[in-house]
């Protein structure tokens, strides 16, 4: 906490340490310039932050040592959730989000581009359908029901493309036993009460992700989408997370 308070409570070194970077050492004198400080109090700081292990001196250059780099992405995240938090306030009091699991809260809503979607009831199938379909190398999906639309669509999608489908235990009447058999992808299934969010992920490059209400019911109207790479990586780090903790039957 220490060094963490030493970084938050300077707006300057917070400044300075955005503009060191891990591949190209720097002067002080050329960081002064460009973040337009006094050169003394950029040396004084800098020798600081080698002081503390965030930065490494080389002759009269400087650089972001890796723990350096560990606390300025940290604190990229923690200005991301603070411009987030206003935006996202009303879909946070909506939606059961203290559901998530501890380890993915830290990342929640640190993400750069993102946006709420509020899709009619008659939008959410074209919806699934087109995300399926756009997916070329790898489609993962969490869903709260079994839809006989949703499988078919799935049929359509072709042999080189990896499919895994997560359902709620519950739904595993209403299966087709031929959808648990069919090759062309997995499924798997949990505990109703264990899923948290529903989703998809297309190839690493687009996901939207979807929670709980109030009324204990997944809201595929409100869902957040987003091609943002760490929204991505967050929706599915979620997914294998609970693709662990489901099983085959």
């Amino acid at each position: 906490m220490d060094l963490w308070n030493f970084i938050l409570n300077s707006q300057k070194r917070m400044d300075i340490l955005e503009e060191l970077s891990l591949a190209n050492p720097q002067k002080s004198l050329d960081i002064a310039k460009k973040l337009e400080m006094r050169w003394q109090d950029v040396s004084t700081q800098l020798n600081l932050f080698v002081e503390k292990k965030l930065a490494v001196k080389d002759g009269t250059q400087f650089y972001l040592s890796k723990q350096g780099q560990v606390y300025k992405s940290q604190i990229k995240n923690l200005q991301d959730l603070e411009n987030n938090i206003i935006k996202y306030s009303d879909f946070i009091d909506a939606h059961n989000i203290e559901k998530v699991p501890n380890s993915f809260v830290r990342d929640f809503l640190t993400w750069e581009e993102n946006k709420l979607s509020h899709l009619t009831s008659i939008d959410v199938f074209p919806f699934i359908s087109k995300n399926i379909k756009r997916s070329k190398i790898e489609h993962l999906g969490i869903f709260s029901r079994i839809s006989t639309d949703i499988q078919d669509v799935i049929k359509e999608v072709d042999d080189n493309v990896s499919v895994r489908i997560i359902y709620p235990l519950e739904e595993l009447e209403k299966i087709n036993k031929s959808v648990i058999n069919n090759p062309k992808y997995e499924t798997r299934f949990i505990e109703r009460k264990n899923i948290y969010c529903v989703m998809q992920v297309c190839d690493n490059n687009f996901s939207w992700i979807g929670f709980e209400d109030q009324k204990n019911e997944f809201d595929y109207l409100n869902i957040i989408e987003g091609e943002d790479k760490r929204f991505v990586d967050w929706s599915r780090s979620n997914f294998e997370y609970l693709w662990t903790n489901s099983k085959e039957i």
